[in-house]
């Protein structure tokens, strides 16, 4: 006797349904998937993209520290690599401030300070001029020794006086000529500075201030000699 097992129906709409029904079922998996893999991809991408960067990132800080470091190089060489310093260069080295105490007052010759460089000693501006020695510093530039003396104003400008080691170098650029008392001093500013150089006892003196310090004073300190208790 037959069992009741259910029989497969010959009825051609059925089985379009049932093709029609396969049909959603893969366009629903595939739409799924689509974006998955995408994803996959693009996370990829970027994963490979991450150590690129970083390499990159690496590059340009060591390019960036090559550049600094040949920037470093180029202002000692600028300094000290000339056999002939430039005045320029030794403002710019007195500029870096005093890392010594002020000098002490020469109580044998009330126009001095108690430092020297070579034997020729600076002068001490505080009673003429009420300029006080404020502090030093001492370098080599250009193969010489250099000695600086700062002196502060009661308005708080500061002056930074350098005499150099050795023979006399030139003249700078573009200086402005004046004569005082007999001596020949060289005018000019830069980077919001005056400037004033001259000679002394065969030295070369730099001395740098503010623009906000009359250019006339500059020259009367630089030329003061106290009635030549100050060597020239």
């Amino acid at each position: 006797m037959a069992g009741k097992d259910h029989a497969r129906s010959d009825d051609p709409r059925e089985d379009e349904l049932a093709e029609r029904g396969r049909a959603l079922v893969y366009a629903a998996v595939t739409e799924t998937a689509a974006p998955l893999v995408l994803r996959e991809r693009i996370e990829n991408d970027r994963a490979r993209e991450r150590p690129r960067a970083r390499r990159r990132v690496v590059g340009l800080a060591g390019s960036l520290a090559a550049v600094a470091a040949a920037a470093a190089a180029a202002i000692v060489i600028g300094i000290g690599g000339s056999s002939d310093p430039s005045v320029l260069a030794t403002v710019q080295l007195a500029g870096s401030g005093p890392v010594l105490p002020a000098p002490a007052h020469d109580a044998s010759n009330p126009s001095l300070l108690r430092t020297q460089i070579e034997g020729l000693p600076f002068p001490d501006w505080n009673q003429k001029f009420q300029w006080r020695a404020s502090g030093a510093r001492t370098d080599q530039i250009g193969g010489r020794d250099a000695k600086t003396v700062y002196y502060d104003n009661p308005a708080g400008a500061r002056a930074a006086y350098t005499i150099l080691g050795g023979e006399a170098i030139p003249a700078p650029d573009g200086a402005r000529t004046l004569h005082k008392r007999g001596k020949t001093f060289y005018l000019l500013e830069r980077n919001g500075r005056r400037i004033i150089v001259w000679d002394r006892a065969g030295h070369t003196c730099v001395m740098s201030a503010p623009t906000s310090v009359p250019q006339s004073r500059l020259v009367d300190l630089a030329a003061w000699d106290n009635g030549g208790t100050v060597p020239f």
